[in-house]
């Protein structure tokens, strides 16, 4: 993990909403004008947001002013550096991502990032396979740009597997095809590419042709990214998660984020706790207990 005091500057700013738009069913993309944060985020790096609604809309209830208290944490999933814009996929879930999907274009959030540490960059003659579950997709889109755009890598060294509950929550699959990276996609219901578990896509691809998966990226739902960490276990793959988390702080001090990780192959071996929004998101796929 890279240490997260040697990443670049941390700024707490009101961003002005650029666009809130609905993607598919109860899913969002919101681009926000920040240039401080646009310019310094990387791949693996995540924003906390207070999505209480701070405006003066006589329309809205006043108690929306402070509720909910918490800051609400969003993966990076794109910047544009002209523009000064990055943006964030979200999904309506529970009080907090109801209230973010009313805020309209011209108001402001406050915005504390870029945060966390980052992911291993994705290397030229390395290949590698990115696993997607759901809003878990959103890290991807900028750490396979980045590496692109860079020259780290070629759009054929990249794979993404990306899985929903149905094809509606498959958006942004056109961005990865605009690149030029192969994607397969699953859906619980079948409505869309393969019926079940995205891992299943992994293990397919390691079993048909291992030297398309060097090195395996992952980000969703507990119980896909533990099938990825089992999966990668079998076949002897290196690579890292990006875990999600309630994040009181955000920046390591409440210790409310806290998981389990222990040496690799040692079950014998003490175990330690990292907190997600400090040591993480992104942990050694090897190292990190998921339960």
């Amino acid at each position: 993990m890279t240490d997260p005091t040697s990443l670049n500057p941390i700024f707490q700013l009101q961003a002005d909403i650029v666009a809130n738009r609905e993607i598919g069913p109860g899913l969002y993309w919101l681009d926000l004008y920040a240039p401080e944060i646009t310019k310094n985020a990387c791949p693996g790096h995540f924003v906390h947001l207070v999505v209480s609604d701070t405006s003066n809309d006589d329309r809205r209830s006043p108690c929306l002013r402070h509720t909910p208290l918490l800051r609400r944490p969003f993966s990076i999933a794109e910047r544009d550096l002209d523009t000064g814009v990055f943006g964030l996929i979200y999904r309506v879930v529970g009080g907090g991502t109801e209230i973010l999907a009313t805020r309209r274009t011209g108001e402001s959030l406050d915005v504390l990032g870029p945060l966390g540490c980052l992911f291993e960059p994705v290397s030229a003659g390395r290949s590698v396979v990115m696993v997607a579950g759901g809003v878990g997709v959103a890290p991807f889109f900028f750490l396979a740009h980045e590496a692109i755009r860079t020259g780290q890598a070629a759009p054929e060294d990249v794979t993404v597997l990306f899985g929903a509950a149905t094809a509606g929550l498959l958006s942004g699959q056109e961005k990865f095809r605009e690149m030029g990276v192969s994607i397969s996609l699953a859906t619980d219901d079948g409505s869309t590419g393969h019926h079940g578990f995205v891992t299943a896509l992994l293990e397919d691809i390691l079993a048909r042709d291992p030297d398309r998966c060097d090195y395996i990226y992952s980000c969703g739902p507990t119980p896909m990214m533990k099938g990825t960490q089992t999966i990668a276990r079998k076949w002897g793959r290196p690579g890292q998660v990006s875990l999600e988390g309630i994040m009181p702080c955000g920046i390591g001090v409440c210790m409310a984020c806290v998981v389990p990780c222990r040496v690799p192959g040692s079950r014998d071996k003490p175990t330690w706790y990292e907190r997600v929004c400090y040591d993480g998101p992104v942990f050694d796929m090897s190292e990190v207990i998921l339960v």
